[in-house]
């Protein structure tokens, strides 16, 4: 059993530590859970004994602080992370091992975010800048979701300053047109991992998407 615990303002870093973390199981075992789930949820999940004994692994993004695990709840084919995008008292988990990302200068994923909701094709450069920066098709892939998800319904705990750059997005965004890129992410993705799509041709479908 894994329990670890991500946090810090350095979210770049922490993702790609999370996706490193998430390569060790069986994608089919990874159940995500965002800041709106309820402890029932997560608890229950990482109670369930996944098929063929393999290794189930549960990742519960910016829970409440007043969350406490009973521990004895968890099987043993279960391992549970916790990720913030901000710092915690990692003396409230005091089981977990921490993992602590400060903020630092770093190439950022929402500039290539912003350029795609604005259609404009500088998100191409940006997605050049994330390469070199070493980002992955599959982490802009994990954000693109994030952003549609977004545009969708604004996350309670969002910063007024997102909340507000939501509100001009949606507006060039209905919820077919997000239904419709949603649907279109998810093909490139599935085809990608199936070995249809080389990583260039997916870059160059998952921007052409929103630019069309």
């Amino acid at each position: 059993m894994m329990l670890q615990l991500l946090h810090g303002p350095a979210i770049n870093a922490s993702r790609r530590k999370l996706q490193e973390l998430k390569k060790k199981f069986n994608p089919e075992n990874i159940v995500v859970f965002d800041s709106e789930a309820q402890s029932g949820q997560v608890i229950a999940s990482l109670m369930t004994v996944p098929m063929f004994s393999e290794q189930r692994l549960i990742i519960w993004e910016n829970p409440p602080e007043g969350f406490v695990l009973d521990s004895s709840l968890i099987t043993h084919h279960s391992s549970l992370i916790l990720w913030f995008d901000y710092e915690v008292d990692t003396k409230k988990w005091p089981r977990f091992e921490p993992l602590f990302f400060p903020e630092a200068k770093e190439v950022s994923v929402f500039p290539f975010l912003d350029f795609l909701v604005a259609k404009d094709q500088k998100a191409f450069l940006e997605m050049e800048k994330l390469k070199t920066a070493g980002f992955d098709i599959h982490y802009c892939l994990t954000m693109v979701f994030y952003l549609l998800r977004n545009l969708i319904v604004t996350p309670k705990n969002a910063p007024d300053f997102v909340k507000k750059k939501l509100i001009r997005q949606r507006a060039e965004f209905d919820r077919e047109k997000i239904t419709r890129l949603y649907k279109d992410i998810l093909e490139i993705d599935f085809k990608m991992k199936s070995g249809f799509l080389e990583k260039p041709q997916a870059e160059f479908l998952l921007i052409n998407r929103f630019l069309r």
